[in-house]
């Protein structure tokens, strides 16, 4: 009956190869997310900066969004749940990571630009509303009425527009020689991947809307999402080796 939760294989895009890969790249994402999220909260708690209590709260919340796209992935596959909003739980990720690499960029220069700062934060207020009107109306929308065009479209454009506003953050940074080498510096270069490899997932549903077949554009997605994974590890690896430091 429509509405019961019951275990089982469903096979993705009756395609058992798309599926098999897709199952063991959500399990992987899964894991590396949780690890990643419980690496943000511990150094947040053992930095103990206030300046930095933000990007490790946006850190953690890409943990947790990031491991409940793979928990989701993987119920669709082993059980009747159809989540089809899971399509803007990856958009969120490339928004929080563009957000926190937003914050790297803020504290690197917090003790020389705190009052430039203060003065730009009503207009970073209204980018967030903003993107987080994208990311809702992505989530809502699909979960609503399907995979619609105009959806993906939106969420292919969003995750790019996303990228870029994370992207023009990360490259002042980057070419701030004065922070070159430092941990907060060292922890964006380790960011700036997991973001590109995240925002090609929703980016490639364009291809859908100019009329790709489906389940090439899913086989596409699938290997995005082990990039993602793969550089979302080696960041986690460096939250670790900080949280060792402190």
């Amino acid at each position: 009956m429509a509405g019961e939760f019951e275990l089982g294989l469903n096979l993705l895009a009756d395609n058992p190869n798309l599926t098999f890969i897709a199952f063991i790249t959500m399990v992987l994402l899964t894991v590396i997310s949780v690890r990643f999220g419980y690496y943000a909260v511990a150094n947040r708690r053992a930095t103990g900066m206030a300046a930095q209590r933000v990007l490790w709260e946006y850190l953690a919340a890409v943990g947790v969004v990031a491991t409940l796209y793979g928990f989701v992935g993987i119920l669709e596959i082993v059980s009747t749940v159809r989540a089809t909003f899971k399509q803007g739980l990856m958009l969120a990720v490339v928004l929080l990571l563009a957000l926190s690499i937003r914050e790297i960029y803020y504290n690197a220069g917090l003790s020389t630009d705190a009052e430039g700062r203060d003065g730009q934060f009503g207009g970073r207020r209204a980018v967030e509303l903003l993107f987080v009107g994208v990311v809702a109306a992505v989530i809502f929308g699909i979960a609503a009425t399907g995979l619609h065009d105009g959806l993906l479209a939106l969420q292919g454009v969003g995750g790019l527009a996303f990228a870029g506003y994370g992207f023009w953050f990360g490259r002042q940074q980057t070419t701030a020689a004065m922070v070159q080498g430092t941990m907060i510096d060292s922890l964006l270069r380790h960011l700036l991947p997991v973001m590109a490899f995240a925002t090609l997932v929703p980016a490639v549903d364009l291809a859908t809307v100019a009329g790709l077949d489906r389940v090439v554009v899913m086989h596409v997605q699938v290997v995005f999402v082990i990039m993602t994974a793969t550089a979302l590890m080696t960041a986690t690896i460096k939250l670790r080796q900080n949280l060792a430091s402190l």
